[in-house]
């Protein structure tokens, strides 16, 4: 792969670390929630996580792609 391809790569990578991070912080709070009996607040504090998800499966997808393409791209 290239360096263009390695940069993009690492910054997929980047991104998934800081969604994952986000989404796991959301599922300590959901959790802490739950504890408390709180179950709307709970369900509340997740919707977030559900976009966190769907980006990190596209970021995930994308870095796929990219490592195909590079591969099949070396000549």
């Amino acid at each position: 792969m290239n360096t263009t391809t390695n940069d993009a790569v690492y910054a997929n990578i980047a991104l998934i670390e800081q969604r994952l991070q986000r989404a796991l912080a959301l599922a300590v709070e959901a959790g802490d929630a739950m504890r408390q009996r709180e179950f709307n607040l709970a369900i509340g504090t997740l919707l977030p996580m559900q976009e966190d998800v769907t980006d990190v499966d596209a970021l995930l997808k994308t870095i796929f792609v990219l490592h195909r393409h590079g591969r099949n791209n070396r000549g």
